[in-house]
């Protein structure tokens, strides 16, 4: 890719992450309830929000990193609501993990399915993946109704694979096809 990819939807754009984005990531991305299922982990400074931009900025980042991580924003304003993209691309089998964070102010209003939807549709159609794949721990139900309303299917569970918050998770594996 020479440019990084544009993907419009009816209410956002998902753009490359820019640099004047390290206060919106930084918010999104230091509040714990955003990142417990996630990995738990909060940015603790806007430095971390800016190695994280210069991580996955261009298009040079898909390569280095096997990832593309796309700014989720407002199509009305530009307002940086989240990320969300593709993780562990293993070109030699066309797979790639899809993975989104939003800012709490956004949840439930349908913007992540909908940021999914576009993200899963480049997936197949541009990147030429069989397969997406996500991984979530058992107890994030929300993650798990939307991996369905996606279309994903259970594939299986790693039992008490991920430590997080003082205690082992099991972590379930969904999975789509392209037709």
């Amino acid at each position: 890719m020479d440019t990084f990819p544009t993907l419009l939807t009816s209410r956002l754009v998902l753009t490359a992450l820019h640099p004047n984005d390290v206060d919106a990531l930084f918010s999104i991305f230091s509040d714990p309830l955003v990142t417990y299922y996630d990995t738990g982990d909060t940015m603790k400074t806007r430095t971390q929000a800016n190695h994280y931009i210069n991580a996955f900025k261009d298009p040079s980042s898909i390569s280095t990193t096997n990832s593309i991580r796309f700014a989720v924003r407002l199509k009305s304003n530009n307002q940086l609501i989240g990320t969300a993209g593709f993780q562990n691309w293993d070109r030699n089998s066309s797979k790639a993990e899809i993975g989104a964070v939003l800012s709490r102010d956004y949840w439930r209003g349908g913007y992540g399915l909908e940021a999914a939807r576009s993200i899963i549709d480049f997936g197949f159609s541009k990147m030429r993946l069989h397969k997406i794949y996500a991984q979530t721990i058992q107890n994030n139900e929300s993650a798990v109704k939307r991996l369905k309303q996606l279309g994903f299917k259970k594939e299986g569970c790693f039992k008490e694979h991920i430590f997080l918050h003082q205690k082992y998770y099991d972590v379930l594996v969904y999975s789509i096809f392209s037709k």
